[in-house]
C-alpha cells in the first residue's frame, strides 16, 4: 500500500502537469478551431527559457521572462499563419502546425544545442513524510499551483468580459462576430493563454528530473492521449485525463518494469486512448458532435 500511494502522489504531480498542457490543447481548438500540434515546443521554449534567465534574474523573473517571450512567440505563429489559413482546410491547418513544431524545434536546437542543461525548480529539493510517504516540495508545489491555475482559469471564463467572449467565439464563431466580437483577437487570446499554460507546465515537467533537454517537447506531447480521453473541446476532460495519464505511467512504471523492457508504461495510455477512441470517439467528456482530425 505505501507504494501505491507514493506512486499515486507522483502519478497526480505528473498528471497535473499534463492537464496544464491539455488544457492549452483545448483552449486553442475551442477558440481558434485549430488542433496546434506545436504546442509541444512551446513548452519546451518555456523551460528552455527559464533556464538561460536563471542565472542572470530571480527565479520569479525568469518565470515571467518565459511567458513573455513564450506567449509573444505563440501570437507571431498565429498572426502570420494562422490568421492566413482561416479559411483553409482542417488538413491544410494540420500540417502547418506540424510545420511549425519542426520549425520551433529546429530554432531550440540552434539556440542551445542538442545537450541537456541543468533545471532548478520554483522550490527547494526536499521533502515532507507521512507515514510511509513520502512528498517533494516540487511535487506538491505542482499538484498546488495547477490547482490555483485551474481556478484561475475558472473565474477568467466564467466571470471575465474576455473570457465569456473566448467563450462565445468557442461555441459559435459566426454568432458571436455578428455580436461585435472580434473574433481575431479570441484567436490570439486563445493562443496566448495556452502559451502562458506552456510555460507553467514546463517549470515543473523540467522538475522530473530536475533537466531540460530538446526531447522536452516530445515528452509534453504525452498530453495528447490526455485531450483525446477526456475529450476536445472539454476543459474538465483535459484536467481528468492529464491526471489519468499521468498515474497510468506512473503506477505502470512501478508495477511493470519487468515487461516490454521497462518501456511498457509509455505505451499504456495511448493504448488506453485507442480504446477510448473505439469506444467513445468523442472522449469522456466530449461532445458528440465534435469532428476528430
Amino acid at each position: 500500500m505505501t507504494l501505491f500511494l507514493q506512486l499515486g502522489f507522483q502519478g497526480v504531480a505528473l498528471g497535473m502537469v499534463y492537464a496544464l498542457i491539455a488544457l492549452g490543447f483545448v483552449i486553442m481548438t475551442k477558440g481558434s478551431n485549430t488542433f496546434n500540434f506545436a504546442h509541444g515546443e512551446f513548452v519546451a521554449v518555456g523551460a528552455y527559457v527559464v533556464v538561460a534567465l536563471m542565472p542572470h534574474l530571480p527565479y520569479w523573473m525568469a518565470f515571467i521572462g518565459s511567458v513573455v517571450v513564450t506567449v509573444t512567440l505563440a501570437l507571431v505563429a498565429e498572426r502570420l499563419l494562422l490568421r492566413r489559413l482561416v479559411s483553409a482546410s482542417p488538413t491544410a491547418l494540420i500540417l502547418a502546425t506540424l510545420a511549425l513544431a519542426v520549425i520551433v524545434h529546429a530554432l531550440v536546437l540552434v539556440v542551445w544545442g542538442v545537450g541537456t542543461k541543468g533545471s532548478a525548480g520554483p522550490v527547494g529539493s526536499g521533502t515532507v513524510e507521512i507515514g510511509d510517504v513520502v512528498l517533494t516540495y516540487s511535487g506538491i508545489a505542482t499538484i498546488g499551483t495547477s490547482i490555483l491555475v485551474l481556478l484561475a482559469l475558472l473565474v477568467f471564463f466564467r466571470w471575465t468580459s474576455y473570457g465569456l467572449a473566448l467563450r462565445a467565439t468557442a461555441s459559435h464563431q459566426e454568432a458571436a462576430a455578428a455580436q461585435g466580437i472580434d473574433v481575431g483577437r479570441m484567436f490570439a487570446l486563445s493562443w496566448g493563454i495556452a502559451a502562458a499554460l506552456a510555460v507553467v507546465a514546463s517549470i515543473f515537467l523540467a522538475s522530473f528530473p530536475r533537466i531540460v533537454s530538446p526531447t522536452i517537447g516530445l515528452v509534453a506531447l504525452a498530453a495528447i492521449p490526455a485531450v483525446v480521453i477526456g475529450g476536445l473541446d472539454s476543459f474538465v476532460g483535459a484536467v481528468v485525463g492529464g491526471l489519468v495519464v499521468g498515474l497510468i505511467q506512473v503506477l505502470g512504471a512501478g508495477y511493470l518494469t519487468d515487461y516490454g523492457g521497462g518501456r511498457l508504461h509509455e505505451v499504456l495510455p495511448y493504448v488506453l486512448m485507442l480504446v477510448v477512441l473505439v469506444l467513445r470517439p468523442y472522449g469522456l467528456f466530449g461532445s458528440r458532435g465534435i469532428e476528430r482530425v
